[in-house]
């Protein structure tokens, strides 16, 4: 496919273009007005829930599991005090569990040291009791001292509630909100959840619960979303405006006429809020957490579009004076590398659609559409708008002496390059071999206190939870469900139980209260009921071997006034759950525990589904996606994008050699990630297709001139010499732009986002580096397109 056709086509679009400019200026305003209108019902939520499809194994588990144990979200706060047992603090937590329960939407029950039911032998047998329902002793007081030291020493003696709701040592407790579900439309929309959260927050931030006498640490799904989307919101904020100002910038300093800053900033705020406008009319809901990326990469690749056009104009009309004619030889000569590139970025961009993550999915649609709708606006209005103004005189000069300084030197250092072009390549080839090692210590992690930061103010908060005796960040849940009913009646089932809870506390990452394993199921109720029936007498603290006075002892805590029960079985008696809290979350560890306990589960339950459920099974399972996601989207870009310049070359050797320069850039990323250990997340992930789909543009670019010029002259080097002259200053100046939008992430105190910023900066300078120094390279001394021979201008 010769380059000089193709050109010949895009004049004739250009003429039309000029011909026809203000319908086509009228048809923009009708579509850009349009759209903006849709701006009214635009909505950005975050998307987690959309990490798993609705078949898939753990969401089908949790909706299970939710239907029948209700809401697994609560809201909690942990008490540090000098003694939990203080009735000053004991009247605190009262107070605060009233009003929790008073003023927090969906508020179901409240779990508290001043609310615990537990199991208390009497001469018929035994009781459900609530040591403080007659009220709270005063240790103020020499009697109250005494009362409250009884009862403290009764609760701290059961196993179910030492280590567990309060430490061992007594300086430290858990308020414990459980609440109902949020309903269809409040579930969907999250809504729900924030008005619990909000509503929290309102509660425990003001000032009267504040006390040199207690701490107040307060943590739960509801109260850190809402944090979590305040910081995301005022992120985004800053990132959007941050990367405005810094594309009038760059626009000013590289253009340098109002007319050039004026017209790609209405392509740029056009374009892309035609696309988020047009998401509204459809209703498709935003990721707060990722939708700065496509609007930073549609401002970046805008501007980067509009350049092109623009340093093309401004290259003929000083050759030739004539306006029109030199924006539709700018047409001519930049339409056809623009499109091509718009078409490569749209694949490699679109390629997270094979990526079975739902945000990953809308970041990858809706960044291809913004920057197919960027490039449409680019290359509609930028020639259009260009062609309004007088003619110059048509200078006299060498067309030599028409180039910038700049130019030149580029053109200069080009010759640099290929004078030096074996040690270029022995130099390129070397760096790919040293950083291909660094790819396999890439690790995969969704640790969200090391994705975020310290840097964070909540985050640093759920760190310091986690230090705590009681606090755990991270948990999961071994669901385990049989066809029959009352299976759990069965004692067998029971001792399997048992077994299931000492393997799970036996795991590497399971946390440890003063030595106890935190994990917990309905055996602290069916143990302590036993314990209770013979005496209070702690041999007892075991399971019945009998069916049917296992069965009895489970009907009499519930006629006693038990009312955990069903928090831990369903009245079927054919599922419950264990829960399994954490130490820490370590990427290389979690995956394999969720594996040993699933397994441990389904070898001590024979004929039962088994799952993991929960956030931290969530991330295990979302490591593996990552994983085959990023697998599946760089192997898919990669595939498309040298497809597309295999077939437009017409040349395998061409298309290949394209591609050298763009993989090169991405394995020395990907080796900078395993060597620096930047964390692969489902942030991070984005970046190697997208440096890819990028990175590329510019290849395009050189390969397009080079051909170009090489059908003109029918030599090689002029052909690379000559591209370096006309558009080595502007591949540059794309590059700085892109790069400048992706600087504002480095300055993210989000750890992630920071990372993002500094790893995309890395691979697109690489990128440009390998363009400069590869491509032209390869091109030379593989000669792709033939033998050199006099060309048109030598026939001349």
């Amino acid at each position: 496919m010769k380059v000089l056709e193709i050109n010949k086509a895009f004049r004739k679009f250009g003429e039309i273009q000029v011909k026809f400019r203000w319908l086509f200026l009228l048809a923009m305003f009708v579509i850009t007005a349009v759209g903006l209108s849709g701006l009214r019902k635009f909505v950005a939520e975050d998307l987690q829930e959309d990490w798993f499809g609705d078949k898939e194994k753990i969401k089908l588990a949790t909706d299970r599991f939710e239907e029948t144990f209700g809401n697994e979200d609560v809201i909690t706060v942990l008490v540090q005090t000098k003694d939990v047992f203080d009735s000053d603090v004991l009247n605190m937590i009262d107070r605060l569990g009233n009003e929790m329960m008073e003023t927090i939407p969906y508020a179901r029950d409240v779990m508290s040291v001043v609310e615990v039911s537990v199991a208390k032998g009497t001469d018929d047998g035994m009781q459900v009791v609530t040591p403080f329902e007659d009220g709270i002793p005063d240790t103020h007081t020499a009697e109250g001292k005494a009362e409250m030291e009884s009862i403290k020493k009764f609760l701290l003696s059961r196993e179910a509630i030492a280590n567990k709701l309060v430490s061992e040592d007594a300086t430290e407790t858990w308020v414990i909100l459980y609440l109902y579900g949020y309903g269809e439309e409040d579930n969907k929309a999250r809504t729900g959840m924030y008005k619990a959260g909000r509503a929290a927050h309102k509660l425990l931030e003001d000032p009267k619960w504040q006390s040199d006498k207690w701490n107040l640490i307060c943590a739960g799904t509801p109260y850190t979303e809402c944090e979590e989307s305040d910081v995301m919101r005022k992120e985004m904020s800053r990132n959007l405006i941050s990367g405005f100002i810094a594309m009038i910038i760059c626009l000013i300093l590289f253009v340098r006429s109002l007319r050039g800053l004026i017209v790609p900033l209405f392509s740029t705020v056009g374009g892309i809020g035609v696309v988020f406008g047009f998401m509204s009319y459809f209703g498709i809901v935003a990721d707060q957490n990722m939708m700065t990326i496509p609007i930073l990469l549609g401002m970046a690749l805008s501007v980067g579009y509009s350049i092109h056009y623009i340093n093309s104009f401004k290259l003929h009309f000083r050759q030739t004076g004539i306006r029109k004619e030199s924006v539709i030889m700018s047409v001519e000569e930049t339409g056809w590398p623009l499109f091509f590139t718009a078409l490569t970025t749209i694949a490699s961009l679109i390629s997270f659609a094979l990526v079975d993550i739902g945000p990953l999915k809308w970041l990858g649609l809706t960044s291809s559409a913004t920057v197919l709708v960027v490039f449409l606006y680019a290359i509609i209005l930028i020639p259009v708008l260009l062609s309004f103004g007088k003619d110059k005189k048509k200078e006299e000069s060498a067309t030599v002496q028409k180039m910038t300084k700049a130019d030149l030197a580029f053109e200069s250092f080009g010759k640099r390059v290929l004078k030096h072009s074996k040690a270029v390549l022995i130099v390129g080839f070397a760096m790919i071999v040293v950083f291909i090692p660094g790819i396999f210590k890439i690790r995969v992690t969704l640790d969200y206190i090391e994705m975020l930061g310290l840097k964070i103010p909540y985050i640093a908060r759920l760190a310091k939870l986690q230090d705590t005796q009681l606090g755990s960040v991270y948990s999961y849940k071994i669901l385990i469900e049989y066809p029959d009913v009352d299976e759990f009646k069965k004692p067998e089932r029971m001792f399997a139980l048992e077994k299931l809870e000492n393997t799970l506390g036996n795991l590497s990452l399971t946390r440890k209260s003063n030595g106890k394993p935190r994990v917990k199921s309905v055996l602290d109720i069916v143990k302590e009921t036993n314990r209770m029936l013979n005496g209070d007498d702690p041999a007892y603290y075991s399971i019945p071997d009998d069916e049917d006075l296992l069965t009895q002892e489970l009907f009499l805590y519930e006629i006693t006034g038990g009312s955990r029960l069903y928090d831990w079985l369903n009245a079927d008696y054919n599922m419950a759950y264990v829960n399994v809290n954490l130490a820490t979350y370590d990427s290389s560890q979690i995956a394999s525990n969720i594996a040993d306990a699933e397994k441990a589960a389904e070898e001590l339950f024979p004929g039962a589904e088994v799952s993991a459920i929960g956030a931290v099974a969530e991330f295990a399972e979302m490591n593996g996606k990552i994983v085959r996601g990023e697998l599946k989207s760089f192997a898919g870009s990669f595939i498309m994008i040298a497809a597309m310049l295999i077939l437009v070359f017409m040349s395998i050797r061409t298309g290949l050699i394209g591609m050298i320069p763009n993989i090169t850039p991405v394995i020395i990323l990907a080796g900078i990630m395993g060597y620096f250990r930047f964390q692969l997340d489902m942030m991070t992930m984005t970046i190697m297709p997208m440096i890819l789909g990028i990175a590329v543009d510019d290849t395009i670019h050189f390969i397009n001139h080079v051909k170009y010029y090489y059908e003109v002259h029918g030599n090689y080097k002029d052909a690379i010499l000559r591209t370096y002259l006309e558009i080595g200053k502007t591949m540059c100046m794309t590059t700085v732009i892109i790069c400048a939008m992706f600087l504002i992430y480095a300055f993210s105190p989000m750890n992630t986002m920071h990372r993002i910023g500094m790893l995309s900066i890395i691979g697109l300078t690489t990128a440009l580096a390998a363009d400069y120094l590869m491509t032209p390279v390869l091109i030379y001394v593989t000669k792709p397109f033939g033998k050199e021979f006099d060309g048109i201008e030598r026939k001349r």
